[in-house]
């Protein structure tokens, strides 16, 4: 037995996936462990009260593009302010174009900003580089949406996983990197046996789950997942859901999860905000997001979620096309497609002011000059 505690003691995984499940102590910055949950000016926190895991401070991310002779800015991310505090998971909805990936590049420096700051685990990351890069990312992983072209096909499901584990953690020995990479395969629901296969062998919602454990098998404190359930077939999607939850529980992770399905945030995610074109127009808890929209674009999402019986409500078209991201918007972005912009008599405020972020409820921020319109049940009928 002696022997046995002896061999026990040497191998320490040092990650929540090995035997010894006792996550290495981190310095926590000054002031982060008592710092309030907060709703007002341009940020809203969740309702969570744990430590702030990573803030986004008005960030913008714009890339140079030719027209003919002409240099221009499209401006993909244009002022975001977003916070996420440890177990919270915090979805950004939004059409196709409106920014997401890009939110999610940017955080994982795959995009460089433009200006603004993005904080996690307490350290500015918005332009470290190097080798002080490489040992930080450790801290943030990512999902990305497409398994198929994400992982490569020659390599097994245990040299993926263990490939971060022996970039980040490098005090394992041989054992317990095995140990602690089948013990992450585990728990996304991969048994051992399929550790050996190659990923040209498993199908798409085993592909998913093997990035899924590689992310998490580095124990981040940010997990970006970028459409995780997209690229599979519904009978699966839950499943990926689960482990996601379930990682949350047992191991603390914060999650920014990215989604064009808002019904689907609704119900998985902790916190909603919606996207359009760069900005965050509304935020909030999923349930007061859905019940009680308070943004025009919010709510025309809304009416064309499915309803019980697989029934959609009445169809809330949307006129007009986007502004050209190249193009400098001096009030509202979304004026020129805002039915409520409309039945308000095209007010001059909604072309000449951007709106800020203002709370309206506990968990609950709009972007929106006249949200108090939304509240009317005539003006609703108006609207929509």
């Amino acid at each position: 037995m002696r022997g046995r505690a002896a061999r026990v003691r040497h191998r320490r995984p040092g990650t929540a996936f090995g035997r010894r499940r006792r996550r290495p102590s981190r310095r926590v910055p000054p002031g982060e462990r008592s710092r309030p949950s907060h709703v007002g000016g341009s940020r809203m926190s969740g309702p969570t009260t744990g430590r702030i895991v990573a803030e986004i401070s008005d960030l913008h991310v714009h890339f140079p593009i030719r027209h003919g002779r002409q240099r221009l800015l499209a401006r993909a991310v244009d002022g975001v302010d977003l916070t996420i505090h440890e177990r919270e998971i915090v979805a950004l909805v939004g059409e196709s174009g409106c920014g997401k990936t890009t939110i999610a590049r940017t955080i994982m420096r795959l995009e460089d900003a433009t200006s603004g700051s993005i904080s996690v685990a307490g350290v500015d990351i918005t332009h470290v580089g190097g080798r002080q890069l490489r040992t930080m990312r450790r801290d943030f992983q990512m999902i990305f949406q497409d398994p198929f072209e994400s992982l490569p096909a020659n390599s097994t499901a245990f040299d993926v996983v263990a490939e971060g584990l022996a970039i980040h953690h490098r005090q394992l020995d041989a054992p317990a990197r095995r140990e602690a990479a089948i013990a992450a395969l585990a728990a996304c629901g991969l048994p051992e046996a399929v550790t050996g296969r190659r990923m040209f062998e498993l199908s798409g919602g085993q592909r998913q789950r093997v990035a899924i454990a590689s992310a998490v098998a580095v124990e981040p404190r940010l997990l970006v997942a970028d459409e995780p359930v997209s690229m599979l077939d519904v009978s699966l999607r839950a499943g990926i859901l689960r482990v996601l939850l379930d990682l949350r529980e047992r191991l603390g992770i914060a999650t920014l999860f990215i989604t064009h399905d808002l019904a689907l945030a609704g119900v998985f995610a902790d916190r909603v905000a919606v996207l359009y074109l760069g900005c965050v127009v509304e935020q909030g808890t999923g349930a007061e997001v859905i019940a009680n929209p308070a943004h025009p674009y919010t709510r025309a999402l809304v009416e064309v979620m499915p309803k019980p019986g697989g029934r959609r409500g009445p169809r809330a078209l949307l006129s007009g096309e986007p502004p050209n991201p190249t193009e400098r918007v001096t009030g509202c972005r979304f004026a020129a497609r805002c039915s409520l912009f409309r039945a308000l008599g095209s007010p001059e405020r909604c072309t000449t002011e951007p709106p800020a972020l203002r709370s309206i409820g506990a968990d609950h921020a709009v972007a929106c000059h006249f949200w108090d319109a939304m509240a009317h049940s005539t003006a609703k009928e108006k609207i929509v």
